[in-house]
């Protein structure tokens, strides 16, 4: 759910004044909040006393149950104290999940996040992902290909797509099998920057495999069952 309140603002003037200011955003929910914030829209006020318009920099509780992001958004100037601010966000994420019903809690954990546009670089990286999973998926389903789908959450750190392409080789390695499922679709589009990045860094790192609990599902393609 997304909230704004009252808060107290100074401006760089000094005038002290009050402004909604947005301190939670649900992306899902309310998909128009999120293009604000990438717009740089999102609590952006005006002083009363001498009109400057500027950015008021406030906490925010950012959450996008598609991409499995909850990220708790503090201003730039509390880096200096990034473990105290960790420990917090540990805490409170423990006693909400204490206070939900069980089939409500999430599976994945939050990350600490300082300034806006750290938030924003996420969100962007996400968002360019959307893209070209749906492209994979498509060549998939044309290719005859598994497709392996991965935690968000998980993969995101690593810099890895939410949906892997697998080609079956005779040895049955599951590097080479994505390498080689890698191969295929980028030999059908060249323009998979995301996917053409993944395929260099698997193949230059012989000891590369796939963790486990990275994997949400495995699927076959249509075209492959039949």
């Amino acid at each position: 759910m997304s909230l704004s309140k009252l808060e107290e603002i100074r401006c760089p003037c000094g005038e002290a004044f009050e402004a909604e200011l947005w301190n939670a955003i649900n992306a899902l929910e309310d998909p128009e909040l999120k293009e604000a914030l990438v717009g740089g829209e999102i609590n952006v006020v005006c002083c009363p006393s001498c009109n400057q318009i500027f950015y008021a920099e406030h906490f925010i509780l950012y959450q996008d149950p598609s991409s499995e992001l909850l990220a708790f958004v503090y201003p730039s100037s509390f880096a200096d104290k990034a473990d105290y601010w960790e420990a917090r966000m540990a805490d409170d994420f423990q006693r909400a999940m204490e206070e939900i019903a069980p089939d409500e809690k999430l599976c994945y954990k939050p990350i600490l996040l300082f300034g806006l546009d750290a938030l924003v670089e996420i969100i962007h990286a996400d968002d360019a992902e959307v893209d070209e999973v749906a492209i994979v998926e498509y060549l998939a389903q044309e290719l005859g290909l598994s497709l392996i789908s991965l935690h968000p959450s998980l993969a995101r750190p690593r810099k890895l797509p939410k949906l892997l392409p697998r080609l079956p080789v005779k040895s049955g390695n599951i590097r080479e099998e994505i390498i080689a499922g890698l191969k295929k679709v980028l030999h059908r589009n060249q323009h998979l920057e995301i996917y053409k990045r993944l395929l260099d860094s698997i193949e230059s790192d012989k000891g590369w495999t796939l963790e486990k609990k990275l994997i949400k599902s495995s699927k076959r393609s249509k075209d492959s069952d039949r």
